[in-house]
């Protein structure tokens, strides 16, 4: 049974395949380590048994309770978790689709998906908690999550505009035990990410436009602050992103990944190698990982070099969760139809 919502954004894919890899975990808070990363993890990979689906989407606790979920195939199938041992699923279907993914603990987790549900996992069980609209429209789907606290959370994505393209944005927000929708007058397009910056304390979202047959495709970052969404950056959909690092925003500008402060972006560094992917995560300033079309790569605070080199082409990183010492990174290989977890640790 497939999400209608992930399908359109598919066929959108097929010109621009990044559009639905933009998912960034959030790092620990703390001061800045400006001690160069350290590389030399050991890796271990899993594969998942989801053939001929693709799963995009990866949360987690800490190292033994890690979440992916697809949005795609049987309804029984949707949600794997990892306990540090194997990778499984319960088996049990549910009225979801699920295609945004994020928690606060093993007893905290939330998923979003079609038809404007979302599912709550508190510790034991999953159960529907919510199922939202917006201008009478039920076709809402939630393409991510993210939140700063278990009483401030926010679910976003779109629903179709009248040439059915998912362009309608809607964010909702968890306050107050309640789920409400935001007005997203001056948005045009899937909300794909959404996170608060400490320093300055904005909330950035990337949103992508999808133009079909009217116009090309587009990646737009905005700033919100007081109820208005300011544009402050566009371009292709596939030199532009967000990541959140160390409860900080980092922007992806082409090959240039920056910071924004003072109102004007600050560059921290420029990608000087090739192959580079426009998808970033990491733990601090000296601890970025960067997705390649060909690998992961990895920037110390000093150079950037190769961690994980891929033997197949059209291999891509869909999403990575990271922790003091593991990392988790969820690949899916197209030309095998292979959902593989490299799952890196510090010596």
């Amino acid at each position: 049974m497939k999400n209608k919502f992930i399908t359109k954004i598919l066929i959108a894919v097929l010109a621009f395949p990044l559009l639905v890899i933009y998912f960034s975990c959030q790092s620990p808070a703390g001061p800045e380590d400006l001690t160069p990363g350290r590389r030399d993890y050991s890796w271990t990979v899993d594969t998942l048994n989801y053939p001929f689906n693709t799963i995009y989407r990866i949360w987690g606790s800490s190292p033994i309770d890690v979440w992916s979920i697809s949005s795609g195939g049987f309804l029984d199938k949707t949600i794997f978790h990892f306990d540090g041992n194997n990778w499984t699923t319960d088996g049990i279907s549910r009225s979801i689709s699920p295609s945004a993914i994020f928690g606060f603990s093993s007893s905290n987790v939330y998923i979003g998906g079609s038809n404007g549900r979302i599912w709550h996992f508190d510790g034991s069980n999953w159960k529907q908690i919510a199922e939202l609209s917006k201008d009478e429209n039920n076709q809402v789907g939630f393409d991510n999550m993210w939140g700063e606290s278990p009483n401030d959370i926010y679910a976003f994505g779109a629903y179709p505009d009248s040439n059915s393209l998912f362009n309608n944005s809607v964010i909702a927000h968890f306050t107050n035990n309640n789920w409400s929708i935001l007005n997203t007058d001056g948005l045009k397009g899937i909300v794909e990410n959404l996170y608060k910056n400490k320093t300055d304390q904005k909330i950035y979202l990337r949103v992508i436009s999808i133009g079909g047959i009217v116009s090309i495709d587009s990646s737009n970052i905005f700033e919100y602050l007081q109820g208005k969404f300011n544009k402050i950056y566009s371009s292709s959909v596939d030199n532009a992103n967000t990541s959140l690092i160390n409860n900080e925003v980092y922007f992806v500008l082409g090959r240039e990944i920056a910071r924004r402060i003072d109102n004007k972006f600050q560059t921290i560094f420029n990608v000087d190698v090739p192959n580079f992917y426009n998808n970033i995560w990491g733990r601090n300033s000296n601890d970025i990982f960067l997705s390649m079309t060909d690998g992961l790569a990895h920037y110390n605070g000093n150079t950037i070099e190769y961690l994980l080199h891929f033997d197949k082409p059209r291999t891509q990183i869909f999403g990575a969760m990271l922790f003091d010492k593991d990392v988790f990174f969820l690949v899916y290989e197209s030309q095998t139809n292979l959902n593989l977890i490299h799952h890196g640790r510090l010596k």
